[in-house]
């Protein structure tokens, strides 16, 4: 089993393509092709289902591909050692974040590595699947550092706390709760909420908090970014349960606490537990205190 075979099987198992996966690596189909099937009989059994139409992953392909990738991370590491000795920092970091994130000030963060680092390759992204799509992201190895919402521990990641946010309840101004000073969650049962796909923490934490106290409540609206609910709840559409946003300073909303207070969830920045930290996301972990602008909202 060679280091290109894994390469190959890496990229033809996040394309699903071997086209993609040919152009990815810099290499023409037919070898892509010829080194899967060369690694395909080595291991005695077939990693890919493939039709005219599209290309899965077998049992085998699944179970082979942490694996792989875990072997692919050791040798970067290995070959960044050797070359930290003799060139400085190198190597790749993918970063995976939150969309909407205002408390780090991502762009002045990746710029001021960049610069001090030029040798390391970095990648940005956000997980449509939010918080639980960058762990799942971590553990899979796809990232080394991810910014995300928790409340617990989370099994085989390290969580850094950045900040710790108190939600409330957020409701439009002219609604016949602003003028109160708390809300019991019986209070807004049948009030249409605002709040982010199932997955990210905010309607992780809220669900949880809604469903111990034994009141089920409607989703109205689903939105993809924290940063965009003041403007809903704003409309009228329905209210919400969020964290201190920087957003609702420039809306016609109320802020009102529930009753009992909900249950604070913490920014924080992790990286998987299954493998070390390599020099590149040691560095850029040490920055991002730097770079954190504001604590008291998101």
């Amino acid at each position: 089993m060679e280091q290109r075979q894994l390469q190959f099987f890496v990229a033809v198992a996040d394309e699903l393509s071997f086209t993609r996966a040919a152009r990815r690596t810099h290499a023409v189909q037919s070898t892509v092709s010829a080194s899967i099937r060369a690694l395909e009989r080595d291991l005695g059994t077939p990693l890919f289902e493939r039709s005219t139409s599209k290309v899965t992953l077998t049992e085998a392909g699944k179970a082979l591909l942490p694996e792989a990738r875990r072997a692919l991370d050791s040798l970067d590491q290995a070959r960044e050692a050797v070359n930290g000795v003799v060139g400085g920092v190198t190597g790749s970091l993918r970063v995976g974040t939150l969309s909407g994130l205002t408390v780090v000030d991502l762009r002045s963060l990746v710029r001021d590595f960049r610069e001090r680092y030029p040798k390391v390759q970095l990648s940005l992204s956000i997980d449509a699947a939010g918080t639980d799509g960058l762990l799942e992201g971590l553990r899979a190895g796809t990232l080394d550092v991810a910014f995300v919402g928790v409340q617990n521990p989370v099994p085989g990641v390290r969580i850094d706390p950045i900040t710790t946010f108190q939600p409330r309840l957020l409701i439009p101004a002219h609604h016949r709760l602003a003028t109160r000073d708390t809300v019991t969650r019986t209070e807004v049962a049948a009030e249409p909420f605002i709040d982010l796909p199932t997955g990210f923490c905010n309607r992780s934490r809220t669900d949880t908090d809604f469903r111990t106290a034994g009141v089920t409540r409607q989703i109205a609206v689903e939105v993809s970014d924290l940063s965009t609910v003041p403007s809903f709840v704003e409309s009228g559409i329905g209210i919400a349960l969020v964290p201190p946003l920087v957003t609702e300073t420039t809306t016609t909303v109320v802020a009102v606490p529930l009753d009992p207070p909900a249950e604070p969830w913490t920014l924080a920045v992790a990286t998987a537990l299954a493998t070390a930290p390599t020099r590149a996301t040691k560095a850029f972990l040490d920055l991002i205190d730097t770079h954190v602008v504001q604590r008291d909202r998101y």
